[in-house]
């Protein structure tokens, strides 16, 4: 395995497939994605953090490409709820 392969235990905490936890006296932050308007902000923030070296570049496009599937999650549920309100309002008004 090259040396770029090797990893750290907080990159094998990432990606081991289980819940990260963070590091002992790290506070965990909860933060909502309930709208685009949240991963908006999140993006945003991940940005400025990977922008000043608080995040490593590698780790914010992993977490950026996670923040998209989030987005596109929302947009179909919104379109989804979008969709069975018209469909309720059309058949209330054929009644």
């Amino acid at each position: 395995m090259a040396a770029h392969d090797t990893c750290n235990e907080a990159t094998s905490r990432a990606t081991a497939g289980g819940a990260a936890m963070p590091p002992a006296g790290v506070k965990r932050l909860r933060l909502p994605l309930r709208n685009l308007a949240d991963v908006q902000r999140e993006l945003s923030r991940l940005y400025r953090s990977a922008k000043v070296g608080e995040v490593a570049v590698a780790d914010a496009s992993r977490l950026a490409n996670i923040l998209q599937i989030v987005a596109r999650l929302i947009e179909g549920a919104d379109l989804e709820r979008r969709i069975s309100d018209l469909e309720e309002a059309q058949k209330e008004s054929h009644q």
